[in-house]
């Protein structure tokens, strides 16, 4: 799999694993849960490339991974609402 792929994949299912997290809680918290979801996958990239690969030397800092690891968090929060949407939708 190739690299990039592998960034917007992981971000996004940080994101999509937190929202069912908060939902299995069951917490409300009038559309926050969505913006912590997306914080903890724009964090998880941005420290995989400042931190791991940049600080520790772990690996080599990628501007284009972060963009990727970014678009990921936000593909998977969007998922989520738009699921959510249309369910809420079907059950009213």
């Amino acid at each position: 799999m190739k690299d990039k792929l592998k960034h917007f994949l992981v971000c996004a299912i940080i994101s999509i694993l937190t929202l069912g997290t908060l939902l299995l809680l069951g917490t409300n918290w009038s559309g926050y849960e969505k913006l912590l979801a997306l914080s903890l996958g724009v964090g998880a990239a941005l420290a995989k490339e400042m931190i791991w690969d940049k600080w520790l030397h772990l690996g080599t800092p990628e501007f284009y991974d972060f963009v990727a690891g970014l678009f990921g968090a936000f593909a998977g929060t969007f998922i989520w609402i738009i699921i959510e949407t249309i369910i809420l939708e079907i059950c009213h």
